[in-house]
């Protein structure tokens, strides 16, 4: 008898990982490429950001800017970095725009943020309806 039944969810998986105070890349990996594809349409709106502590140089980057999350406007329109200034959601304009593209990462279709001026790009996965996961790739 097979005991994969028994395993959490890739989604419920990712979750707990939010509830550590640092995770290992890998576990987060390994989630990551399990959980399941979006179509660029699924992010239209406004997310709120979460950063997972791996001890990544970026993340203290987008804690100095007060990072508070992404807004999707259109697939052709994204604020790819939102800060919080005086309470209020502003995209940080120094990093420019972005667009959305379903793009192979890890022999998985997804939805992709392409940014316009800076070399990078965000995949995403979907953990559940009103959360997502991104991991970023230098280009």
């Amino acid at each position: 008898m097979s005991f994969d039944y028994f395993q959490p969810s890739p989604a419920k998986r990712f979750v707990s990982l939010t509830k550590n105070p640092r995770v290992t890349d890998g576990k987060i990996n390994t989630v990551f490429h399990e959980l399941k594809p979006l179509q660029p349409d699924d992010l239209i709106g406004e997310w709120d950001g979460y950063i997972l502590t791996t001890g990544h140089p970026f993340e203290e980057e987008l804690d100095t800017l007060n990072w508070f999350g992404n807004t999707f406007y259109s697939t052709e329109d994204v604020a790819p970095l939102i800060v919080a200034r005086n309470g209020e959601r502003v995209p940080f304009e120094d990093w420019g725009r972005a667009s959305l593209r379903e793009i192979k990462y890890h022999g998985v279709v997804s939805t992709t943020l392409v940014y316009d001026k800076r070399p990078m790009m965000v995949h995403y996965r979907a953990v559940k309806h009103n959360m997502v996961a991104g991991c970023i790739e230098r280009c």
